[in-house]
């Protein structure tokens, strides 16, 4: 089976492989595991040192498989979590009859592990109910340990809530168990996307197309009403870590200089009123996957670029891959433009093309789930509303760049034996925050042009309606809010 490498990134967003020996030193001082019955000695699993063996055996005894794997293979052990493929030869041993087939699900709500109400932060989140011992007969699993870093930012009630609902939605792998310590998963083969497969030239007719619905699908999960935005929960859990130690910050970074920032974002992005999702939290390339499946019809980056470049490609030429999220531990109510402009974030040359086209097809769908087109004649996308979603989604550039050195600057503040590692991500990050900090200001370029879409979009509904008015015959727009153009027409 091929190795799905679930948290592998391209170069400039990758995470160092070297800071796995300073989070499993941390392991068990940082988080420990919840204990269990001292007649269930973990079992062994071959290759893997005590702390992880010890914890990913505990993990997958308390999801009913009790027997020992025929092979477990690390698929990847970066910042956030280790990530293990456990294969069975059979059904798990010892598994109670009632974990036999179809997951299942206790009848308890989701709370606190530790018996505590739920706060703010959980009810960011779509409801579930947490899972408990529903291994399936599903011989190859994907069993995730969330690590000391993942356990400062997420509540226990936070953890592996987002990927039951997602796997409830058909949106994401199916749940097998979910604790507070880790989760069990159905294994998926196949590859992940990278920034390639975004921004090559033929991407808008092929990948990006086939996860619009998709991703219109994941934004529609309702979400608790005024559940507040997620995001900002987890950056006051890391400045938090930060300011405790912040000795260890690159030499003119301070914990307060980063605290400023975080605030003076949150004020702007409150100011602009944006839509609120149900978000994935952390839509980079990676963490989307084609599985095996429908991979084959999928075509590669190069082959993308090679179409885009004879124009030989066409919608209909193979059929569209199936795309599948994955790692959905930052998941919850977000901004919309956060995930949109994640999806495109990229170190080298943003494809505007391919983003304007696949935010025509994300709206697209989100309007035909509400109302089905009649026949086969597609929803057409109005250009305003297409002006100012992507509009909204360049002005989160600041953001995503922020909230990637707020981790970093974080885990240098909580292993700062490994601080110098970590320093080169963390400057690079904070230092492309600082570049696209003023595009959000409040005469900032990207704010002018978002409330200009915005504008436009009024304006040219008020013309539709009964009674309008001409904005000329009634006085110049005011600098933010230019006239709008009166040849704007529906797509």
């Amino acid at each position: 089976l091929p190795v799905i490498a679930l948290c592998v990134v391209s170069s400039r967003l990758a995470c160092p492989m070297s800071c796995c020996a300073s989070l499993l030193a941390g392991f068990h001082a940082h988080a420990p595991l919840r204990p269990h019955v001292a007649s269930r000695a973990p079992a062994p699993l071959l290759g893997l040192p005590g702390a992880p063996r010890n914890a990913l055996s505990s993990l997958l005894q308390d999801a009913g498989y009790s027997g020992v794997p025929t092979r477990v293979e690390e698929l990847s052990a970066g910042f956030c979590n280790w990530v293990y493929l456990c294969e069975y030869e059979g059904p798990p041993e010892s598994m109670p009859a009632s974990c036999q087939g179809a997951a299942s699900v206790d009848g308890a709500e989701v709370g606190d592990a530790d018996g505590t109400a739920a706060g703010t932060a959980e009810e960011a989140r779509p409801p579930m109910r947490r899972r408990r011992r529903v291994a399936s007969t599903a011989r190859t699993v994907v069993a995730k340990l969330f690590s000391p870093l993942a356990k400062l930012r997420l509540t226990p009630a936070m953890r592996g809530a987002a990927d039951a609902s997602a796997s409830d939605e058909g949106l994401g792998p199916r749940v097998l168990y979910s604790s507070s310590d880790g989760l069990v998963t159905d294994f998926i083969s196949g590859r992940t996307l990278t920034e390639s497969d975004i921004h090559a030239p033929a991407a808008h007719r092929g990948v990006l197309r086939a996860l619009a619905p998709r991703l219109a699908a994941l934004h529609s999960v309702r979400l608790p009403a005024g559940a507040p935005v997620v995001l900002w929960h987890f950056m006051d859990e890391m400045l938090a870590q930060i300011e405790v130690g912040g000795a260890a910050l690159p030499r003119g970074v301070s914990a307060a200089a980063v605290g400023s920032e975080v605030r003076r974002m949150r004020s702007r992005f409150e100011a602009l009123e944006l839509p609120v999702v149900n978000g994935h939290g952390d839509l980079k390339p990676s963490n989307l996957m084609i599985p095996a499946s429908t991979a084959a019809a999928a075509p590669s980056a190069s082959a993308s670029a090679a179409a885009g470049s004879t124009g030989s490609a066409s919608a209909g030429a193979a059929p569209l891959p199936t795309v599948t999220f994955i790692d959905f531990e930052l998941a919850g109510a977000h901004y919309r433009g956060y995930d949109l402009y994640k999806l495109f974030r990229t170190s080298g040359h943003l494809s505007h093309k391919n983003m304007r086209a696949f935010l025509r097809d994300y709206l697209r769908c989100l309007a035909e789930a509400d109302q089905p087109p009649a026949g086969q004649r597609r929803t057409r996308v109005a250009k305003s509303d297409l002006r100012e979603i992507h509009a909204e989604a360049l002005a989160f550039e600041p953001l995503t760049w922020l909230e990637a050195a707020v981790f970093f600057f974080f885990a240098m503040a909580t292993y700062p034996a490994k601080a110098h590692e970590w320093q080169p991500l963390a400057l690079d990050r904070w230092e492309s925050y600082l570049a696209s900090a003023h595009l959000v200001e409040q005469d900032g370029p990207a704010t002018r042009e978002l409330l200009a879409a915005r504008h436009r979009k009024r304006a040219l509904r008020s013309r539709k309606a009964p009674g309008w008015a001409d904005p000329v015959a009634t006085g110049p727009p005011s600098p933010q809010q230019p006239e709008p153009n009166r040849a704007d027409a529906e797509d």
